[in-house]
Parts: C-alpha cells; sequence; structure tokens
C-alpha cells in the first residue's frame, strides 16, 4: 500500500496511543498538520508560545505514563521548546518532540531557520535523529518511543524534513517496539530482605518513577510489609498519603532542618525510582556523595545511574514497581518494634512540619501559608495541585496534604512557566476533577498567556497567583549573600484579576486573609478558568525565613 509519509507519522502516533499532542503550529510541519485533519482519533491542542505546548506535553505525561509528545516549527520554534526538553531531562519524564526541518536538498547551506538539532539537543536529549528517508519514517519513530521510556526515561528529538512529509511511500501496518522490563532477582531480594532486618531504622525514599497507580500502590504494600517510613524524593510528595504512619516527609528543595535531621538517622537507605540528585539529597549531605554515612541500596532501570556518583553497596537495574511487588513477597511474618517506633518518630516529624503558627497577614500583604492552608481544607481529595518554580511553592510543599488521590504535578528542573500550562494540560486530561496552580507573579507572566488556550479548549483550571512584586527567590538569595542590597529582583505588575477577565476568565483580586476562602470557593464553583491574584507579603519572603530574619543572619554571620 502507498502513502504520504505525513499520513505514515500520524498512523505510527495512533499506534502508541496517542490521543492528544500540543503545538504552535508552522509551515516546515503543514503536510502533518493536514494528515491530522483526517484522523479524528488525536486530539490538537494549538497553543500560543512552543514553552507553553513543551510544558503541556510533560504534564500530560506525567497524568497518563505514556510520552507526552508536541509538534514545533524549526529553528525559533525549537529553541521555544528547548526548556520542556531540559525538564524533561532532569525530571525523567518521556518527552517526544518533533520539529519540522528545512527542504533536504537545502540542508547544509545555512537555509532560513536551518538547525543542526542533534548539536542543539545531544547533550539533553537521549536521542535526535532527523528522518530523511520516509521508507524508514515508521521504524525510526518506534525507535523514538522506544527510547523516551526504556532505561532513564527522557526527551527525544525527531526532526522531520518537510519535503521528506510529502513523499508517498510503500508501508506495511503501523508497530510499535516493546519495552523491557527487568527485575530483582531471588537473590537480591533476599540480600534486601537480609539488609532490612539487619537495620534498626530502614527508610524508603521513593522517586518520580513510581509516580502512578501500580507504582503507589506497590510503595505503600512494601512500606506496610516491612514497617519502613517513606521519604518521598523532590516534588513527589504524592506518592503516599501524607497522613499515612509511615509517611516521613519531603525532601524538597531546602527541607526544614528538623526533617533532613531526623532522616538522617537512618541506618539503612533503600532508594527506588528516584536518581538521589541534589535537591533530594540536600546537597548530595543524605545519602551523601561519594561516600554515603549508612547502606545504600539503589534501584533504577538504567546502570548508568548506579553506583556512579556515590558508594552504592546493592545497585539494582530493576523497574521499581516490579522490584517492590516481589518485595513484599519476602516480608518477615511480623514488623521489627524498631522499625515500628522509628517509624512513628518520623512521621511525627513530617505531620510537625504542616504546623503553622505565624501570622496570616502582614504589613506588605497576606502570609502565603494563609492561601495554602485554606485550599488544604477545600480542595477535594482528587484535586491535582501544579506548582510552579518560587519561593511560594516552599509553603505548598509545607502545608498542602497530598497523596490518597491528590496529586503534585511539579518540575524538578525549577523551571519557570511550567505551573500555567501544566494546568491548562491537567484540566484537559481530566476536566472531572479539580485542577490548582500555585504560580507567582514572575512565572506567570512567562507563560501565563495560556490562559488563552485553556478558554479556548474549555479547560478550567483554578490559577491562584503568588503577587509580592519580585523575584522572590533570588530575592531571597540576595538577602543570604548580599543583604539589604537588592539588584534586578523587584516587578512591576498588571492588575492579574482584571487581566484574567479580558482573557474571559474569572479573575478575583484578595487583599487580605479574610477574603481567601471565599475567593476559593467562588473559583472553584464557577466550572470556568480562573486566576485568584493574591497581594502576598514580600517580607515573609519564604516558609523558613523572613526578610528581616535573613538579613540579621546574615549580619550575625549564621
Amino acid at each position: 500500500m502507498k502513502q504520504r509519509a505525513a499520513d505514515v507519522l500520524i498512523d505510527v502516533l495512533s499506534a502508541h496511543e496517542v490521543d492528544r499532542f500540543f503545538c504552535v503550529p508552522g509551515e516546515s510541519y503543514l503536510s502533518a498538520l493536514d494528515a491530522l485533519s483526517a484522523h479524528a482519533g488525536i486530539k490538537v491542542v494549538t497553543c500560543r508560545h512552543e514553552g507553553g505546548a513543551g510544558f503541556m506535553a510533560l504534564a500530560d505525561a506525567r497524568l497518563t505514563g505514556r510520552p507526552g509528545i508536541a509538534l514545533v516549527s524549526r529553528g525559533p520554534g525549537a529553541m521555544n521548546a528547548a526548556i520542556a526538553v531540559h525538564t524533561a531531562q532532569q525530571d525523567a519524564v518521556p518527552l517526544i518532540i518533533f520539529i519540522g526541518q528545512v527542504e533536504r536538498a537545502h540542508r547544509h547551506m545555512a537555509a532560513f531557520q536551518e538547525v543542526n538539532y542533534e548539536q542543539v539537543f545531544g547533550s539533553m536529549a537521549k536521542w535526535v535523529v532527523e528522518i530523511n528517508d520516509a521508507q524508514r519514517l515508521a521504524d525510526q519513530v518506534a525507535t523514538a518511543f522506544h527510547r523516551a521510556c526504556s532505561g532513564t526515561p527522557g526527551p527525544v528529538i525527531v526532526a522531520l524534513p518537510e519535503d521528506m512529509l510529502e513523499d508517498v511511500i510503500e508501508v506495511e501496518r503501523a508497530y510499535r517496539l516493546p519495552l523491557p522490563k527487568a527485575g530483582a532477582s531471588e537473590a537480591s531480594l533476599k540480600q534486601v530482605a537480609g539488609m532490612i532486618a539487619q537495620a534498626r531504622r530502614p527508610l524508603f525514599i521513593a522517586g518520580g518513577l513510581l509516580k502512578h497507580a501500580a507504582g503507589c500502590k506497590a510503595l505503600q504494600l512494601a512500606a506496610e510489609a516491612f514497617g519502613i517510613p517513606v521519604a518521598t524524593a523532590v516534588r513527589h510528595a504524592d506518592l503516599l498519603d501524607n497522613n499515612h504512619p509511615l509517611f516521613a516527609g519531603h525532601l524538597a528543595y531546602g527541607a526544614p532542618a528538623a526533617l533532613a535531621q531526623a532522616v538522617a538517622e537512618a541506618d539503612l537507605v533503600i532508594a527506588v525510582g528516584t536518581r538521589l540528585g541534589d535537591v533530594t539529597t540536600q546537597g548530595y549531605c543524605f545519602p551523601a556523595a561519594p561516600q554515603p554515612q549508612q547502606p545504600l541500596i539503589h534501584v533504577w532501570p538504567d546502570a548508568d545511574a548506579l553506583g556512579a556518583l556515590r558508594r552504592t553497596d546493592l545497585g539494582l537495574v530493576a523497574d521499581p514497581t516490579t522490584f517492590l511487588e516481589a518485595l513484599s513477597n519476602s516480608a518477615p511474618a511480623a514488623i521489627d518494634e524498631a522499625h515500628q517506633a522509628w517509624s512513628k518518630k518520623l512521621h511525627q516529624v513530617a505531620q510537625s512540619l504542616r504546623q503553622w503558627e505565624g501570622p496570616s497577614d502582614a504589613a506588605d500583604g497576606v502570609v502565603f501559608s494563609s492561601v495554602v492552608q485554606a485550599a488544604d481544607q477545600l480542595l477535594a481529595d482528587d484535586a491535582i495541585v501544579t506548582i510552579d518554580a518560587g519561593n511560594f511553592g516552599g509553603w505548598v510543599q509545607r502545608l498542602l496534604r497530598f497523596g490518597a488521590g491528590r496529586a503534585m504535578v511539579a518540575p524538578s528542573s525549577g523551571a519557570m512557566g511550567y505551573g500555567v500550562p501544566a494546568a491548562v494540560a491537567a484540566s484537559l486530561r481530566h476536566p472531572e476533577r479539580q485542577v490548582i496552580c500555585f504560580v507567582g507573579d514572575g512565572g506567570f507572566l512567562m507563560t501565563g498567556n495560556e490562559l488563552a488556550t485553556a478558554l479556548q479548549y474549555g479547560a478550567h483550571p483554578v490559577l491562584i497567583i503568588s503577587d509580592n512584586g519580585a523575584y522572590g527567590t533570588i530575592r531571597m538569595h540576595q538577602e543570604k549573600h548580599f543583604p539589604e542590597r537588592v539588584s534586578a529582583t523587584d516587578l512591576c505588575n498588571p492588575d492579574f484579576a482584571a487581566l484574567a477577565r479580558n482573557f474571559g476568565a474569572v479573575g478575583i483580586a484578595v487583599e487580605d486573609s479574610s477574603q481567601i476562602e471565599a475567593a476559593l470557593r467562588t473559583a472553584l464553583a464557577s466550572g470556568q478558568a480562573a486566576v485568584i491574584s493574591v497581594r502576598t507579603s514580600l517580607q515573609h519572603i519564604s516558609a523558613a525565613a523572613t526578610i528581616a530574619q535573613l538579613r540579621e543572619r546574615a549580619r550575625s554571620g549564621r
């Protein structure tokens, strides 16, 4: 059977269960867009910026467990999407970005918007391929899906020369390449169970590769079977119900000292589904690199991530969920009393950190803790919460309960601008669920234009903006290192509530804490996209310290 290459591309995407992709249209892949017009099985979400399209694809990947798909145009479009490629690499999320390319006859001639994508993305992407032979389109796209999902998940770049998409070729039925799945051997499982039995204070550190229903279930069952507390890697506090007696806290950026000190007492660490990066390990301090202070078992599906940076007593190249399911079968008949006491201690520490007894308001605005505490009470148990990068996130990670259905969708890469597109994608994927985005004024003005995308497609996220008139995280670091010397961090913002109304969304301004509950109830009940702009205290710059306290510490040399 003969078929146009562009139509083959869409058939291959459909064979890989792609039902939605995000794009900013470009003339370099018009043929693919034309092929989609005759294919009702794949929804196209047209975005307002390629960075937004990439972030939406990443969030969709988190929620579906399948690779996120974005299509962007050559040159400038690809450069705009680069932030999503970096975030996918940092977060180990499968992402495939299809990029238009100049005609094959014009390659290597400095043609209009020509880019060598292998050179540009080679250090971030797992694989970069330019498909010049249309006859190989189906198999190379199948390989792209395999590369994105196997081993350490991550980004793949597929460049599509404009003229190649119009080639007519002989094709066979589109196919998929099965993914390998490794599990731990019986000997390894016996060794792990033995190490747990010998330990008095074992600790699971659970990461993003468990961020799906089967993974969360396997984690909870294994933790319960052995009585082992669970600390979660950065931005994955939803892996275990935060009220579960085995929940031991969230190892986020700058974790509270009480939590860091408590988990460091562990005498065995079992890291599952996390690469143990610098944020989760609090600057490579726990488990320390290169020499941990306690025995370390590390489970990850890619050997390159095991034992390369720190001594690992037992590194297992295995699917994290499969490993935990098998480990549960090796559990003892009774849980060690020492494990029970240790779990209770850590859970008490984690619970205590959710208590906030500070003020609700300050002279310069609302203390953001008030917003998060109100949201914690009003949000549904199955709400999806997206979080942008910024200091406001510290309040969310500390005070909002996650797990047991309430999802956290946030980048560990620290990428500003993720929150709003992620919320739009989440609302499109799960219109039956509440979707809330916490975002700062800086992050909102990076990708808040995707509010127009939400309105176009009927998404209804509630976007809560922390408006403190500053790039707060950078200002915090300024106050730590150069106290009272403010440079380049002040912002002049629009009226965000009015801006939202001009988009056609609900816009609500909050000036003091007494207005928060009513604003949240109104936004959640509206059934529309909504923006709640909170005049937030800059003085209360983080959940850990005020600006005055940071300056005092700097002056005293602490």
